[in-house]
């Protein structure tokens, strides 16, 4: 696993067509899996701070499943 999270590749998005943050599920994920990785490599400060961006994740899905549910009712 690349913990190495600083390092962003050059260039454009796979898919110009995507909007940012159109795919929630992948980035707490992912977000959750780097911090799972710097808590077993040691590095408390990162797995913290990486918990913290998969929490902030899972409450924008969980808004946005209520949000889908009201507009079904």
């Amino acid at each position: 696993m690349n913990l190495d999270h600083r390092r962003r590749p050059a260039g454009p998005r796979r898919n110009p067509t995507e909007k940012p943050g159109s795919d929630l599920q992948a980035r707490y994920d992912r977000a959750l899996a780097l911090a799972r990785g710097f808590e077993t490599a040691g590095d408390k400060v990162d797995a913290e701070r990486f918990y913290q961006q998969a929490d902030h994740f899972r409450r924008l899905l969980n808004s946005k499943a209520s949000q889908f549910i009201a507009a079904a009712v």
